[in-house]
């Protein structure tokens, strides 16, 4: 805008609008914009505006605001996660399992405990109230913008955990908050990770078998989580372990994570995927701590509520 090769008014728009070296200043726009009253009338504008957006399609106004707003900085606790990036996509990934006591914040009460009575542990939780306590943050946040909040609202569920497996109203709504929040650019949408971000996160940049080698070691793993011959039969407080490289706790071990990622066999669609092993897997079960590939589709399905699985946050940026 203090530069001297621009064009101040509309008069010259049509000689000067697809100059590189004259550009139009905000006032400029405005009162183009003003003088064509019938600009946001027209039928080829693009409501969002993506990386796909055609010159012939132009953006109208409130998509040209939603896309301002978007750039609004999410104010991350960064003692609380990472920043990384995977598939050309950054991210933020928590660096604890969420707690039965950080649920309790959002439902009245810390999850279900079963007889575990520490609020430390990891909230053992069903996929849908994963999901549900995530997009609860969302809306929760004042770094997320209200167009983004304006589109995730219908996905709420008051009081998840109240709702049964076979409410298909609610398994419609959060399934569709999930793939939004996965698959979208939605700056500040807390989710959880994809499989494949779970992975990129928990191998902390190794690319060997387990995250310390490629012979399994009783010794390494009690470094970094607990497992069956550590745990006395129980989760433990989150953080209690070595981290990974890139600073994350409990990656193997304590609770198996649920991911966003489906199973992809149609005939086990009610599955998600968890990751990581947990405090009964036994040394035997090496595969349950596979950094690599081993992901476990037999039994949890989109219901469970069990004590070996937990969850751990994500945010889109």
């Amino acid at each position: 805008e203090i530069t001297a090769n621009k064009v101040t008014s509309s008069d010259n728009w049509a000689a000067n609008k697809d100059n590189d070296v004259k550009y139009p200043t905000c006032k400029a726009v405005w009162t183009y914009l003003q003088e064509c009253g019938d600009i946001e009338r027209t039928a080829n504008r693009v409501s969002t505006i993506t990386a796909d957006t055609m010159d012939d399609k132009y953006p109208s106004s409130k998509a040209v605001c939603d896309l301002l707003n978007s750039s609004m900085p999410l104010k991350m606790d960064m003692d609380k996660f990472v920043r990384l990036e995977t598939g050309g996509r950054s991210f933020y990934i928590a660096k604890y399992e969420t707690t039965h006591e950080e649920v309790g914040v959002v439902t009245g009460s810390p999850s279900n405990l079963y007889y575990f009575q520490d609020i430390h542990i990891p909230a053992s939780v069903r996929w849908y109230d994963a999901v549900q306590y995530c997009l609860y943050l969302t809306l929760e946040s004042d770094d997320v913008t209200a167009a983004v909040k304006d589109r995730i609202r219908q996905y709420y569920i008051s009081r998840a955990t109240s709702y049964s497996y076979y409410d298909n109203d609610a398994i419609a709504k959060t399934t569709a908050y999930n793939d939004v929040a996965a698959g979208s650019s939605y700056a500040g949408c807390y989710r959880l990770p994809t499989s494949e971000e779970w992975e990129y996160a928990c191998r902390g940049g190794t690319t060997t078998k387990y995250i310390w080698g490629d012979d399994w070691s009783e010794t390494e793993m009690d470094k970094y989580g607990w497992y069956y011959n550590n745990s006395s039969g129980q989760p433990h407080m989150v953080g209690s372990k070595k981290p990974n490289a890139y600073g994350l706790y409990d990656v193997l071990g304590n609770v198996w994570e649920w991911c966003s990622t489906k199973n992809p066999n149609p005939q086990y669609y009610y599955e998600r995927v968890v990751r990581g092993g947990a405090y009964n897997n036994s040394g035997s079960n090496k595969n349950a701590f596979f950094a690599s590939t081993y992901i476990d589709y037999s039994s949890p399905n989109d219901s469970s509520a069990r004590s070996d699985i937990g969850f751990r946050l994500a945010r889109t940026i």
